[in-house]
C-alpha cells in the first residue's frame, strides 16, 4: 500500500490508528467499488419501471430519478454506508492529531518564528465568506475553517492526512498531483508560458502548490485560502519539505494583489465548494491579476452538459451527501460565459481532458487509477483531469 510522504506536521499514526486507517481505506473501496453498483440493477428493476409508468415517458432530468431513488431501500443503504465510511474515516484521522496536537502546533510556530523560504500572511479581522464558515465540506469536521485553539493547524493537518485516504494515495506520497497535472497541463498547452509569478487560488494544505513548484522551479508562488489553521499548516509543510511558497489568508472574491501581476493563475478543485456569485468574482479578479498573456487554469469535475439524466444523478450524490451544496449548480455552469463576464475573450476559453493525476505523478503502476467508484465524484486519476483554461489577451 502506498504510504504518505513524512514531513515535520504530519501526524503520526500509532501501529492501532494505522490499522483502523488501513482498514478504513480498504472498507471505502469495497462500498465504493463492490457495492455501490448495485444501484444500477436498482434503477433499471424498480426505479426506471415506476417512472415509466407513472409519466409515460423516460425521466428527462436527474431530479426525476432522485426523486425516486431516494425511497429504494438499496440507494438508502448504500449511501448511509458511503456516508459513514467518510466520517469514520476522517474521524480515525482526527484521533491521531487530537493526541499530538500541542506538539504539532510547536513545531509549526517554531517553524513560523524561524528563518524561512516563504512567508505567512494571516490577517486577525479576515472574514471567512459564509459559503465556506458555514458548512464541513466533504464532511471534513470543522470544514476549512475550522480554528479550534490558538495557532491551530487542525484543519490542515486532517486534509492533509484525510485526503490521502480519501483518494486511495491517487495525488501521490506528497500530495501533489493535481499542482503537477497542472505543471504538465501548460507546459503542453502553452510551451512558450515560462510563468515568473504564480498564484493558486484554494491552497487548503499547500498540496498542490508543492507540485507546481516542482514544475516551474524557478517562479515565485503564491497562494490563498481563507481558513487560519489550513495555511499555518501549509507554510509549515512547505517549509519542512524545503519549498518556498507565500501563503496568504485571502477571499478570491476580493484579493489586494496589484492589476497584472501574475503570469498564472491555477484553481485546483475549489470552484464546486463556492457559491455561483463567489465563481463569477473569482473569475473576474483572476482577470484582474493576471498579466496580458497571462493564464488562468482550473480544474474541475467533468459538466453534466452531454451526460444523460441517469449519468447526472449518478454524479450528483456528493450534492444531497457529502456535504457539497454547490456541487450540483457548479457543474451546470457554462464557464465560457463566466470568462466571458469576467473580461476574458470568449475565442480564448477551452475546456477538456488533462493530464491525469496519477500520470502526473508517475503513479499508474502503484494506485488503483481507473477505480470502480460508483456514486458521486471519480477520483480524476486515471487518463484525465478536466480542465478548464482561459488566456487574458489585453
Amino acid at each position: 500500500m502506498l504510504r504518505q510522504e513524512q514531513h515535520a506536521v504530519l501526524p503520526q499514526s500509532s501501529v492501532n490508528e494505522q490499522a483502523r486507517q488501513d482498514f478504513l481505506n480498504q472498507l471505502g473501496k469495497h462500498v465504493l467499488n463492490e457495492i455501490t453498483p448495485g444501484n444500477s440493477a436498482a434503477y433499471q428493476r424498480r426505479v426506471l419501471p415506476k417512472i415509466k409508468a407513472e409519466k409515460g415517458r423516460e425521466p428527462e432530468s436527474r431530479h426525476e430519478i432522485r426523486k425516486e431513488m431516494v425511497r429504494d431501500p438499496y440507494y438508502q443503504m448504500t449511501s448511509s454506508f458511503q456516508r459513514t465510511v467518510q466520517e469514520m474515516m476522517w474521524n480515525s484521522v482526527d484521533d491521531t492529531i487530537q493526541r499530538q496536537l500541542p506538539a504539532l502546533i510547536a513545531t509549526a510556530k517554531t517553524i513560523r518564528e524561524g528563518e524561512t523560504l516563504g512567508s505567512l500572511h494571516l490577517d486577525p479581522n479576515f472574514e471567512i465568506p459564509p459559503y465556506i464558515a458555514d458548512n464541513d465540506h466533504h464532511c471534513m469536521p470543522g470544514g476549512y475553517s475550522g480554528d479550534l485553539v490558538d495557532d491551530d493547524i487542525t484543519a490542515g493537518a486532517l486534509y492533509d492526512k484525510g485526503a490521502f485516504i480519501y483518494t486511495q494515495g491517487l495525488f501521490g506520497p506528497r500530495m501533489d498531483g493535481i499542482g503537477k497535472a497542472t505543471a504538465l497541463m501548460i507546459a503542453r498547452t502553452f510551451p512558450d508560458l515560462k510563468p515568473q509569478k504564480i498564484l493558486e487560488i484554494g491552497c487548503t494544505a499547500g498540496g498542490s502548490t508543492t507540485g507546481l513548484q516542482m514544475g516551474f522551479p524557478d517562479a515565485e508562488l503564491h497562494a490563498i485560502d481563507v481558513g487560519p489553521s489550513v495555511l499555518r499548516y501549509a507554510h509549515a509543510r512547505a517549509e519542512s519539505m524545503g519549498v518556498a511558497i507565500h501563503f496568504h489568508q485571502m477571499n478570491g472574491e476580493a484579493m489586494t494583489f496589484d492589476d497584472a501581476s501574475f503570469d498564472l493563475v491555477n484553481c485546483p478543485a475549489s470552484f464546486h465548494e463556492m457559491s455561483r456569485s463567489a465563481v463569477y468574482n473569482v473569475f473576474k479578479e483572476a482577470f484582474r491579476v493576471l498579466k496580458p498573456g497571462g493564464v488562468f487554469l482550473l480544474s474541475e469535475l467533468p459538466p453534466y452538459e452531454g451526460a444523460d439524466p441517469w449519468t447526472q444523478f449518478v454524479r450528483d450524490w456528493d450534492t444531497y451527501n457529502n456535504n457539497e451544496p454547490f456541487w450540483g449548480a457548479l457543474h451546470e455552469m457554462d464557464f465560457a460565459d463566466v470568462a466571458e463576464a469576467a473580461g476574458f475573450d470568449r475565442s480564448d476559453y477551452w475546456q477538456g481532458t488533462g493530464p491525469g493525476i496519477a500520470e502526473a505523478n508517475q503513479l499508474t503502476g502503484a494506485v488503483e487509477v481507473q477505480n470502480k467508484k460508483f456514486m458521486g465524484s471519480t477520483r480524476g486519476g486515471g487518463q484525465a483531469w478536466y480542465a478548464h483554461m482561459t488566456k487574458r489577451t489585453a
